[in-house]
């Protein structure tokens, strides 16, 4: 190619490259600024990967888990743009972090998704992992209060059904002040005070002791900063004979086994989507939109909620973002936040309210109930620089999978659970003419503890400690679903109208779309420098032909 051809050939690549590598504008041509939240790290992996969602239609979001505490203290110094809290500002100081948090600007809670705070650990028996462990609250709070240190203890052999080896237990909490900590010591101080009051107070806080965001550290015990690190330490083989506490997604984005704990109708659960859902429907709202603590849960009545197949430590996350007036501070916003960041913030928040929840249960969470999707909206209105919301009324257009034709389908369809898990079942079990039977003595090496609903199958049990092989069910209540042996999570779930599948609770790595876009963007390069080079090469062979003739 000649010189001229060269450099025309150049600049033709460069605007191809160009063309596929910026993201496409929407057609209305709204101009997007970045903005930058942090906090909760609990629903760390749900924000991410709304944010990756939304990255072609040029909106970029960059949020950092840092827990909490930080993400609300950020907030108070004018130092993000939003904040993920599980929790309310503190109107009267943590027990192990005393002091108020006043705001000096105003400010909305929104839910965005609700989950489950659960119990991961790493148990290995005869070269083969536990992953189907059933305890109780009392077993949990003895353990994570210091009274129960080895695997063989009398309480955890009775609620498993069959004594695990002499191990010491390590106990896995968060160093940093953590929402997780939050919500599972409010359930300790309400369920089981006595324990923790006197585990409070032996180290160093006060009596009766309320909820912390900061859990003191102890004997036998393992402190770790923020979610990520205590799942990546559970998962690595030198914390064998470990228990932590995180959020369900992480147990999923980890493979790590996942405790199902009793809940009050004697039945051992995992907070899948619609046992979270249910749970959650004994939570008490604050539904007046003229309280600062609007959208607020308390959770007292979802710890004893008698529904089977409830999951007791339930609860909802929030984003704290600006607000025009009322909300406390002053009647003004944070001093950094303008027009630009309302539009862009809005269109995120119209997303994350609608069509983002339909990925919820897929990222291990549950999605929200229309309630808190139109209390959502209503405090998005009050956000300025905000985008038009959606109908109040019929939320048009709001693809949320909780509910159709007025129905919370979620909820309707709910599963019951299997009689392998209710608490008097043997933990080698199968389900025969709807009644759990014992399959044999010891332990079997095939899966985890049985899902939820029709008949059960089972592995062959075998002799000795290994992880059991208890029955899963392969109905699941009147939504047919099927559930997974080794998690009992619902891994499909048809709704009874005959409406389209919808996939919840599996696996998945949070990291998934990005990968997609960069192979598509180079894809597309690659189709460009096609109708770009061959073009090219054929003239030039013509003019040397033309020549040469």
């Amino acid at each position: 190619m000649r010189p001229r051809s060269i450099r025309r050939f150049a600049a033709m690549l460069a605007a191809a490259l160009t063309v596929a590598t910026v993201p496409v504008a929407p057609a209305h041509a709204v101009s997007y600024v970045p903005l930058q939240g942090d906090g909760s790290s609990w629903a760390e992996p749900a924000i991410a990967q709304w944010a990756r969602d939304m990255v072609t239609q040029g909106i970029q979001i960059s949020y950092t888990g840092d827990g909490s505490a930080q993400g609300r203290e950020h907030y108070i110094e004018n130092q993000n743009d939003f904040a993920g809290s599980d929790i309310a500002f503190l109107k009267q100081g943590d027990p192990f972090n005393p002091g108020v948090e006043n705001v000096g600007w105003n400010f909305s809670y929104i839910p965005i998704v609700a989950g489950g705070t659960t119990f991961v650990y790493n148990l290995v028996v005869g070269g083969q992992k536990i992953r189907n462990l059933r305890l109780s609250g009392l077993t949990l709070a003895r353990i994570f209060t210091g009274s129960i240190t080895n695997w063989s203890d009398p309480a955890i052999t009775r609620d498993y059904g069959v004594q695990l080896p002499s191990q010491p237990i390590t106990v896995i909490t968060r160093s940093d002040g953590s929402g997780a900590s939050y919500m599972f010591t409010r359930w300790l101080s309400k369920q089981y005070s006595s324990l923790w009051n006197g585990f409070c107070q032996a180290h160093g806080g006060p009596s009766p002791c309320g909820p912390t965001e900061f859990y003191p550290g102890f004997g036998g015990s393992i402190q770790k900063d923020g979610s990520d690190q205590v799942a990546t330490f559970l998962a690595s083989p030198i914390s064998e004979g470990s228990i932590g506490y995180d959020e369900y997604a992480y147990a999923l984005n980890y493979s790590l086994p996942a405790v199902k704990m009793l809940n009050s109708a004697g039945y051992y659960t995992l907070p899948t989507p619609s046992n979270v859902a249910i749970a959650l429907q004994a939570a008490i709202i604050d539904e007046n939109p003229s309280d600062v603590d609007f959208l607020m849960q308390n959770l007292d009545n979802v710890y004893a909620y008698s529904d089977p197949r409830t999951y007791p430590l339930s609860s909802y996350s929030y984003l704290i973002i600006p607000r025009d007036v009322g909300g406390g501070g002053n009647n003004q916003p944070p001093p950094n936040w303008n027009t630009q960041k309302g539009v862009t913030l809005g269109t995120w928040l119209n997303y994350v309210l609608c069509g983002a929840q339909s990925s919820a249960g897929v990222l291990g969470y549950s999605p929200l109930p229309k309630n808190l999707v139109v209390g959502g909206f209503t405090q998005v209105d009050h956000m300025p620089g905000h985008v038009p919301t959606p109908d109040l009324n019929q939320l048009n257009g709001c693809d949320n999978p909780t509910y159709s034709n007025g129905v919370n389908h979620l909820i309707v369809d709910a599963p019951m659970p299997s009689p392998c898990d209710k608490v008097t079942a043997p933990l080698n079990c199968a389900v025969r003419n709807g009644e759990a039977v014992n399959t044999g003595s010891g332990s079997g090496t095939g899966g985890g503890s049985g899902g939820s609903g029709g008949n059960g199958t089972t592995g062959g049990p075998t002799s000795g400690a290994g992880p059991s092989s208890s029955a899963a069910g392969n109905g699941a209540g009147s939504g047919g679903g099927t559930i997974d042996p080794n998690t009992g999570q619902i891994l499909t779930s048809g709704f009874n109208n005959g409406g389209p599948q919808a996939v919840y609770a599996e696996p998945v790595a949070v990291a998934g779309s990005s990968d997609q876009q960069i192979i598509l963007a180079i894809l597309t390069v690659l189709e460009l420098l096609a109708a770009i080079a061959v073009p090219s090469s054929i003239g030039i062979w013509l003019q040397r032909r033309r020549k040469q003739g």
